[in-house]
């Protein structure tokens, strides 16, 4: 089962590792309090597989969010939730 763990941030990036990801994964930012969702930069998770990988943080507002990881719009894995300041 596919599994994504947040691992610790930076103001520039989120740490994370995972682990049987499928190929062609897309993660995607999801702000907790609304459920908007903003695309990642990069294509870190893409080739799948287990590894650890630095997420770059895009302009977001403060708030509360996970990391989600979708495969053709299907959720694969997500994160525990983390706030962005």
């Amino acid at each position: 089962m596919p599994s994504l763990n947040y691992v610790n941030q930076t103001p520039k990036g989120v740490s994370v590792t995972y682990a049987d990801m499928p190929a062609g994964v897309d993660v995607v930012f999801v702000n907790q309090v609304s459920g908007a969702k903003t695309p990642s930069q990069g294509s870190a998770l893409s080739a799948g597989g287990s590894g650890s990988a630095e997420i770059p943080i895009p302009g977001l507002a403060a708030g509360q969010y996970y990391l989600l990881a979708q495969n053709s719009g299907q959720s694969v894995a997500q994160t525990v939730m983390f706030y962005i300041t």
